[in-house]
């Protein structure tokens, strides 16, 4: 009897041992997908938005990207650690994070339909607070100059970007001329295009990120539980042994 329950146990440490490898490898992505959300927000933050307008409480936008990030960085970290140290007080820290987590981004799909935010919101407030490079990739890719067009910069002090202009070279009988022609579509339209036709994989990959969420939450349980019987099986070792020893010294 006590053969087979060393059995059951070393084969649960195995498993133990396997799912730790899993936890820790998807806490490493969940790590790695925060660090390159905060690294992006960082440089967002260092070319465009002011200490005070950062400090106004109305950029919407990024506090949301910037805690999604930090949630993604924070809850890898810690799962990385509580996957290589297998201590119980730091998976119960991580199993917290998840559900903290998938908490706020169940709510803040809530709030997004409960507001009735439709994406052409969302794109919006996103391109008034991202930093001019960001945008001048968005021109030069779908070759195009402000979200609604040239017209909006009339209206503001802001200069027009290199990227909002196409160079023509004309080609003469004895030089080339070039020449820029200012873009005159915006931004906006092709941008909800794209992700109307992407949506499938922008889809898919949100899609993926929760599920591996909902994976590590149920790893962290059942590392939680295998961990709890094995610290319960070495007590109770523990305490038989002597009495086991005090047996053999009476014979």
């Amino acid at each position: 009897m006590n053969l087979k329950r060393l059995n059951m146990f070393s084969m649960e440490n195995k498993l133990v041992g396997w799912l730790r490898h899993v936890l820790t490898g998807v806490s490493v992505l969940l790590f790695i997908v925060g660090c390159c959300v905060l690294g992006y927000m960082g440089w967002v933050l260092a070319t465009s938005i002011t200490v005070s307008r950062f400090l106004s409480g109305t950029l919407i936008f990024t506090y949301s990207v910037l805690g999604v990030g930090f949630l993604f960085f924070l809850a890898g970290l810690v799962g990385w650690m509580a996957g290589a140290t297998e201590v119980l007080c730091i998976l119960r820290l991580y199993l917290t994070l998840l559900i903290l987590a998938v908490s706020a981004e169940i709510g803040g799909l809530l709030a997004l339909n409960i507001l009735q935010t439709r994406i052409d919101d969302v794109l919006i407030n996103g391109w008034a607070e991202v930093n001019q490079g960001t945008r001048n990739i968005v021109q030069n890719s779908f070759n195009c100059c402000g979200f609604y067009g040239p017209k909006e910069f009339a209206y503001t002090n802001y200069p027009i970007s290199n990227s909002c202009y196409d160079t023509i070279q004309e080609v003469n009988s004895e030089n080339f001329n070039s020449a820029q022609q200012l873009k005159q579509s915006g931004c906006g339209a092709p941008l909800k295009f794209w992700l109307n036709d992407n949506k499938a994989i922008w889809c898919s990959i949100l899609a993926a990120i929760g599920g591996l969420q909902l994976m590590c939450i149920i790893l962290c349980i059942h590392i939680i539980h295998k961990l709890k019987d094995k610290a319960g099986y070495k007590r109770t070792s523990e305490k038989k042994r002597p009495n086991d020893e005090k047996g053999a010294y009476s014979l």
